[in-house]
């Protein structure tokens, strides 16, 4: 979502936008001041946060940029600026050599360090999304759990989910309940509306919708899945999260095997190849530590044991 104030008491700095890397978009623009190390006075600026970087410029050229991901605190302090004191935000940053600060002041500074906060510190995991729902009505919880598990989503998709009578209804649920909760809780809110957004995930442009603000938990590239190929079965060990067993339903066809988890907040699927086709009948599953293991015996044992009892 690109915001501009309507008016800005900072000196006009006539420029164009900074060059964008692929899938760079301009969330907030304004002129403003900024402060940088042990630079004495306040230089002006045309500053731009975009989803990867906040860039100051002066005239055609970039004078400063921090990249979104070595951003690690936030905090605001006093300063003389033009004659007055004046509030400002101070953004600390890791570098290659060694972390600074900048400072900078702006109109609209909470909202800058809202998009900040929401783009770099903001860590949205079951944990955080469970102490924001606990003080919510139903319609909310399912907004926020939806928006949990997929990402985004357009409001009439919501308004399905839900049961609204109308958009404004979910736009009741947002803007005067789930965020001003997140905002008591979090400092700033979780939801968002987005004009034009690109899904990191799957590189598609996304119009009109509403999103998870902050980093959506992953899993990391170590998680442990193991397939042991057995004499007469297979044996699947996984790491799964916030799931009990009773949430969890398991499928064969061939040689595939699928998984998928059904609780509210925690909805997944995934697929997995079997060297041999398995059979989901009499399978063994077990749940402890977050660690799955379920056993699968192969259709070949299935069909030979079923020989035998004809035989028998």
């Amino acid at each position: 979502m690109h915001i501009r104030p309507l008016y800005s008491s900072m000196r006009f700095l006539k420029m164009n936008r900074p060059s964008l890397y692929p899938g760079e978009e301009i969330v907030l623009e304004d002129q403003g001041g900024f402060k940088h190390l042990f630079l004495y006075g306040w230089k002006p600026a045309h500053i731009f946060l975009t989803n990867k970087r906040l860039i100051l410029c002066q005239l055609q050229k970039i004078v400063f940029e921090i990249d979104l991901s070595a951003i690690f605190k936030l905090a605001f302090e006093n300063h003389y600026y033009i004659l007055r004191k004046r509030r400002i935000l101070c953004i600390y940053y890791k570098g290659n050599t060694r972390g600074g600060i900048l400072r900078m002041v702006v109109n609209g500074l909470d909202t800058w360090n809202s998009k900040l906060f929401q783009s770099t510190l903001l860590k949205v995991d079951d944990n955080c999304i469970k102490m924001i729902a606990k003080r919510l009505d139903d319609n909310c919880k399912a907004i926020l759990w939806f928006l949990k598990e997929n990402g985004y989503a357009r409001i009439d998709r919501l308004a399905d989910i839900t049961g609204a009578a109308n958009h404004m209804e979910v736009l009741t649920n947002i803007k005067d309940a789930i965020n001003p909760v997140a905002q008591k809780l979090l400092g700033c809110p979780v939801l968002s509306f987005e004009r034009s957004r690109v899904d990191t995930h799957t590189g598609r442009t996304i119009l009109f919708s509403w999103w998870l603000a902050g980093e959506r938990e992953e899993w990391s590239k170590d998680r442990l899945l193991d397939i042991f190929d057995e004499k007469d079965y297979f044996q699947i060990i996984l790491e799964v999260k916030n799931v009990e067993k009773s949430d969890l339903k398991i499928s064969v066809e061939g040689h595939e095997l699928m998984i998928e988890s059904g609780k509210i907040g925690s909805k997944w699927a995934e697929r997995f190849k079997l060297s041999q086709e398995a059979v989901v009948d009499n399978h063994e599953i077990y749940l402890k530590n977050n660690l799955l293991e379920i056993k699968l015996l192969k259709k070949a044992c299935q069909s030979s044991l079923e020989n035998k009892t004809k035989e028998a």
